[in-house]
């Protein structure tokens, strides 16, 4: 099992492996968190990312398409993302046929944590 613990202690190794040449140029870096296709686990994984994401979240708590439901953090070093298909958090309600599908969503976030994001 894989935990936040494990994931932070690699990016620390990640970190200190950068720090040896701190004005090194590089690319903006991606960290992307893959919550699709995990059946049952997804949707904890998900909303515990959604929780646990450094603040602002980029474009608000979450954004959506037609078929996943995304939150991400951006800076000008790093970007980190977290996606997972939306009928795993969303209830479908309408069928897409020539607009898009409607979904009916519980928030990802608490009234607290969604109020520290609009700040």
């Amino acid at each position: 099992m894989i935990t936040a613990g494990n994931v932070a202690n690699e990016l620390r190794k990640l970190a200190d492996a950068l720090d040896r040449e701190p004005e090194q140029e590089l690319p903006q870096a991606r960290v992307e968190f893959y919550c699709k296709y995990m059946g049952e686990k997804g949707k904890p994984m998900f909303l515990a990312l959604a929780r646990l994401l450094p603040r602002p979240l980029a474009k608000g708590p979450k954004k959506y398409d037609e078929s996943a439901i995304d939150v991400s953090f951006s800076s000008e070093a790093l970007q980190v993302y977290a996606c997972i298909e939306r009928n795993k958090v969303c209830k479908l309600v309408e069928p897409s046929r020539t607009i898009p599908a409607v979904y009916e969503c519980e928030p990802l976030l608490s009234e607290e944590e969604a109020a520290a994001v609009a700040r």
